[in-house]
């Protein structure tokens, strides 16, 4: 095998989950009337068991077009309309409304593009020289189309490429010259797509380095643009900037979002929005787009299907085969109809097929079974990005879906994952851990174990992308999960309280301050206030949470209220739900008098580390160049604030949510984008000579500390 660290390969192993898909023509014509005859005819004769195990199946299956289809109208209703691009201006927090699984080391462009509306849309691309992004683009079955950015499209000038849907005429073209602009053309194989853009920013940085989130931001995010080819043509064959990069959403908008945030716990809901996402974007056929070129013929930037070894095929051909089955409990390409024949005891299976359904997805998601030989990380560097059409792959992309929604392809990136230091105990937030990565940067035996993660890097020795250990908490009952815990907001160490505050209003509790250079403020974001704090009522070092999103006065300040605590909402399994709850009561503002107001600053929440604080020379090194950090509750004695990433604990939950049982259980990510190729070892990646071998690099151990 390749590596001993599949992620999937415990839970998948043996499974005969979902049957090979045949060949057809998935975009075929199907007459409803027809569908529904056949529905009716095998729910006759299906017995419960024969339900119970089909709809088990159907909803592995179904889970990534139901989830690509939800959260297209989540993100609606909360981040950007369909079509348009959601531009990030803070990295992933501890309450992110923007992404699942959210990556504190990147800045985060959105957005889902609908080909019902239109054939063809122009994305534009900023030059990849001098910061790292990737952008992502995946068919609505989570596989990825193509991948552009440092590694397949260095560039030092803007591109824009012609995003066409599979009915466009310019689909099995790589390049295509319109009204005299050439454009790269970037063939989708279903109507609904997801873009992903993450591009590279320290959280952790001041906002006057060119690495900050603020830096960033101005200099890179706002330079993606989504448009229209009409637009485009129109404006000179030019993007056209969105007339707000900014977003905000109403509150009846929040409120309708609500219910897509996750997955329907009810197998009609479920079967009803995967229907509504097929019929919106079936699988692909066979013959479409640049469908049986060589791949020596296929653009770097284009992903072909998993597994294609010298013809191009879309992705996510063929699954026609899965959809014949799963007609006869009413899922079909034309939407979901719950047989009329079904009883009681047909509907009692059906619900339960749904459910086992969704507890073998999450066993997936669990991680396999870790080893010793990889000091218990978990990871798959082979099926990730785009998935076989086939029983392992089905599992493979749900579990995907659960875990964080969607994935780069491994030449991008690969997420080493732990959910235990022994192979037995789940990972817990009232234990501290460490982890060392030696000193040794290249190794005479194979494989390099805790090294410093081997990455490509830049002229000047740089990391060209960047890896990062993050940390999350674990929930399989939300498919919005994992989440970044508010723990994160207890390591002030990175925060700075440098602006100022222009007055208060001890009447309404209300505190005008001139404008964050670090982010944008919404509700929840932590703030903290500096020497002198008592003068306004308030305590120096203490975290405050702003109630409500500011209101931004005609000069540029902000008037803000703040509480002492923000309650999120708490999940089935016992965690903190991302982008949910309510502040507690506005803290009371005393009037300063004639002493001068305090400083403020927004909180930077350190939920990840790695090789961003390395470049910033943030975080400490050990005496012999090895690099330890801390996750856990508290520090040891000599530990430097710098390298600890705080997690939720028994006692913090006690007072932060007193009287409620909540899990403390934790989940370590080691992130690597852009890790060094596999045949250059050390590598992440299998090798490339075809030999089956394991990857050439462990991760180092994750250790409790004791005592």
């Amino acid at each position: 095998m390749i590596t001993r660290a599949l992620v999937m390969t415990g839970a998948a192993a043996g499974l005969a989950l979902l049957g090979m898909t045949s060949p057809a023509t998935a975009q075929d014509p199907v007459d409803r009337a027809g569908a529904a005859s056949v529905v009716a005819a095998d729910a006759i004769t299906m017995s419960t068991k024969q339900i119970r195990t089909l709809t088990t199946q159907a909803t592995v299956w179904a889970l990534a077009p139901e989830f690509v289809y939800r959260f297209a109208k989540y993100n609606e209703y909360i981040n950007a309309p369909v079509n348009e691009l959601k531009y990030g201006q803070n990295a992933a927090a501890w309450n992110n409304s923007g992404s699942n699984a959210g990556d504190s080391s990147v800045m985060y462009v959105n957005g889902f593009i609908d080909f019902n509306s239109a054939d063809e849309f122009v994305l534009t691309i900023p030059p990849s020289n001098g910061n790292y992004y990737v952008v992502n683009y995946l068919d609505s079955f989570i596989n990825t189309i193509a991948s552009m950015g440092n590694r397949t499209t260095p560039s030092t000038t803007a591109t824009s490429y012609l995003l066409v849907s599979p009915e466009s005429e310019y689909a099995g073209r790589n390049y295509v010259t319109i009204d005299g602009y050439r454009y790269a053309v970037i063939a989708s194989d279903t109507m609904l797509n997801w873009l992903v853009v993450r591009v590279r920013a320290d959280a952790l940085a001041d906002a006057s380095s060119a690495a900050s989130t603020a830096s960033v931001y101005e200099n890179v995010v706002k330079q993606f643009f989504l448009n229209s080819l009409g637009d485009f043509q129109a404006n000179g064959n030019a993007p056209v900037p969105p007339a707000s990069y900014v977003y905000t959403p109403t509150q009846e908008q929040i409120d309708e979002a609500e219910a897509y945030r996750n997955a329907p716990t009810k197998a009609t809901e479920f079967f009803d929005q995967a229907g509504t996402s097929l019929q919106m974007s079936p699988p692909p056929r066979g013959k479409i787009g640049l469908s049986g070129k060589r791949l020596d013929n296929i653009p770097e930037w284009i992903v072909p299907q998993y597994g294609a070894k010298k013809r191009y095929i879309v992705p996510s051909f063929d699954q026609s085969g899965e959809l014949k089955r799963f007609a006869k409990i009413g899922l079909t390409e034309q939407g979901f109809t719950l047989p009329e024949e079904w009883g009681p005891k047909q509907l009692a299976a059906f619900q339960k097929g749904f459910q086992r359904g969704m507890q073998r997805v999450a066993k997936a998601a669990a991680g396999g079974t870790p080893s010793a030989e990889d000091n218990y990380w978990t990871y798959d560097n082979t099926m990730i990005g785009t998935y076989a059409n086939n029983s392992v792959g089905y599992l493979v992309r749900a579990s995907v879906v659960v875990l964080g929604g969607s994935a780069n392809v491994p030449a991008d990136a690969v997420y080493p994952v732990l959910n235990t230091a022994d192979g037995t105990s789940q990972l817990d937030g009232d234990t501290t851990y460490s982890v060392t990565f030696t000193a040794q940067e290249s190794t005479s035996g194979l494989p390099a174990i805790g090294t410093i993660p081997p990455m490509v890097t830049d002229a000047d020795g740089s990391t060209a992308g960047f890896w990062a250990i993050s940390v999350y908490q674990p929930d399989t009952t939300q498919s919005s999960a994992p989440f970044l815990p508010q723990a994160a907001v207890l390591n002030d160490h990175y925060t700075r309280i440098d602006t100022n505050i222009v007055s208060v209003d001890a009447e309404a509790n209300t505190i005008t301050v001139e404008p964050a250079d670090w982010g944008l403020l919404a509700a929840s974001t932590p703030v903290v206030f500096g020497t002198g704090a008592d003068a306004i009522g308030l305590q120096f070092g203490t975290v405050y949470y702003l109630t409500d999103a500011p209101v931004t006065l005609s000069d540029g300040s902000q008037v803000i209220s703040v509480s002492e605590s923000w309650s999120q909402e708490i999940s089935d399994g016992g965690a903190p739900i991302q982008n949910s709850g309510s502040a507690g009561p506005v803290a009371d503002i005393a009037d300063p008098g004639s002493a001068s107001l305090p400083q403020w600053g927004m909180v930077q929440p350190v939920s990840q580390l790695g090789s961003q604080q390395i470049a910033s020379g943030d975080l400490a090194f050990n005496d012999d160049g090895s690099l330890t950090l801390w996750i856990g509750p508290e520090l040891p004695a000599d530990a430097p604030t710098s390298n600890w990433i705080p997690t939720p604990s028994t006692a913090l939950y006690e007072q932060w949510y007193p009287g409620q049982q909540l899990s403390t259980d934790i989940r370590v990510m080691l992130r690597m984008y852009y890790p060094t190729p596999g045949g250059t070892p050390p590598s992440i990646l299998p090798p490339t000579d075809g030999s089956d071998a394991r990857s050439t690099y462990v991760p180092p151990v994750l250790a409790p500390v004791i005592g």
